[in-house]
């Protein structure tokens, strides 16, 4: 039963490092969504800068969430190299050695990139389901050709206040009079967790490429002084140095 309880403490954990590691790529979709609705609904906004904005702002955000989520893989490999002492010093010394900055959950592991990246998808795929299962209601609203109960109304502006970046292309596309179904931003919405995985496991690599160079440059400049000719102290006695060959 305590074997038990360790696990599922240890699976809490780790959903919620995820969880926080997660938190920022999160925000920054809620920001490119709030930008995206000033930008598309607006009056006098053409189709061709409004799907402009809308790619411009995807990519950023995206780029953004690779970057944030690149320097978690970078440090989760340091703490992962400490973790890695921590364990050869109880196998060799029956002693762990004492790393105080040390947590077993922030240790690198493949899987976790992906997994702060399934944070990030958790509303934009709720908000995806719920306009493609409305798309009839919600495109006549937006064109004033009907009404929409108040529930629905609510639910709407919620979802594109934290998932218009992947709901208002195809909201676009709509009120251009294009007929896109609103389930191919699902398609949008999984991106993250692609990025995130794929930079996550870039910044560890790229850390752990780092630290073999620093390692190789350390080992070459010991082999050079150790290959250095050593100077003999002749303590500055007379006679004691020999005459240099003319």
């Amino acid at each position: 039963m305590n074997k038990v309880k360790e696990v599922l403490k240890r699976i809490g954990e780790y959903v919620w490092e995820c969880f926080k590691g997660s938190f920022m790529s999160g925000f920054t979709y809620v920001l490119a969504s709030m930008i995206l609705l000033m930008l598309t609904i607006k009056d006098g906004a053409k189709y061709s800068e409004q799907m402009t904005w809308c790619v411009v702002v995807i990519v950023l955000a995206l780029a953004y969430n690779g970057l944030l989520t690149w320097n978690y893989g970078s440090t989760n490999f340091e703490m992962l190299v400490s973790g890695n002492m921590k364990r050869m010093s109880m196998e060799k010394f029956g002693t762990e050695y004492k790393i105080s900055s040390h947590k077993y959950v922030k240790e690198y592991r493949i899987w976790k990139g992906f997994a702060m990246g399934a944070f990030c998808v958790v509303i934009p795929l709720i908000v995806a389901l719920f306009f493609g299962a409305n798309a009839e209601e919600i495109n006549r609203v937006a064109l004033g050709e009907g009404t929409m109960d108040k529930g629905k109304g609510i639910a709407v502006l919620i979802g594109l206040f934290f998932s218009g970046w992947t709901i208002l292309p195809f909201y676009c596309m709509n009120m251009a009079g294009l007929t896109v179904s609103y389930y191919f931003s699902l398609l949008i919405a999984v991106l993250p967790v692609f990025v995130s995985g794929g930079t996550y496991i870039w910044g560890a690599y790229a850390k752990r490429a780092k630290n073999i160079r620093a390692q190789e440059l350390a080992d070459r400049a010991m082999q050079a002084e150790a290959n250095k000719p050593k100077k003999i102290n002749y303590g500055g006695l007379p006679g004691t140095k020999p005459k240099k060959r003319k």
